[in-house]
């Protein structure tokens, strides 16, 4: 992979995951409401929401991207809540998406959101392992930092 290229393609890989990705957000999405009941839940998702802004307004939407792959001018964002977390908009897509699925806690949505965890598991993993090999200080980031949940993991 070329990282000086500033068209950097997706790896079957990351197709596949951001396919499997958004199927999974589209079926929590449709099968159930996008506006829950009880404050308590619409509150994980006010937050969810909340920390995915604060991420894009940081980041810049030049940068913002679904593939892992990182391009040949993007930069490691280290503040706002990249200051804790590593991967804000995975926190925010997996907080919105659970109040969606706590809305209508049925078997199958839970089933649904278990297998988004999953995927955005696996994603995230190989999004580090290119972010590693392009940057030279991300490692000792993500020995300052956790993955998802700022102090826990």
């Amino acid at each position: 992979m070329n990282q000086d290229n500033k068209n950097v393609f997706p790896s079957p890989l990351s197709l596949t995951l951001v396919g499997v990705q958004f199927v999974l957000i589209g079926m929590l999405a449709f099968t159930g409401p996008l506006w829950p009941p009880g404050w308590s839940i619409r509150g994980i998702g006010i937050v969810g929401g909340v920390v995915g802004l604060w991420a894009l307004q940081v980041m810049g939407l030049r940068q913002v991207k679904v593939f892992p792959e990182v391009p040949g001018q993007g930069k490691l964002i280290v503040l706002g809540p990249y200051r804790w977390i590593r991967h804000p908009m995975y926190t925010s897509v997996l907080l919105v998406t659970l109040a969606w699925t706590l809305g209508s806690p049925l078997p199958y949505r839970i089933l649904l959101w278990v297998g988004l965890v999953m995927t955005l598991s696996v994603k995230l993993r190989y999004e580090e392992r290119l972010l590693m090999e392009r940057f030279p200080d991300y490692e000792a980031y993500q020995r300052q930092t956790k993955r998802l949940i700022p102090f826990v993991w």
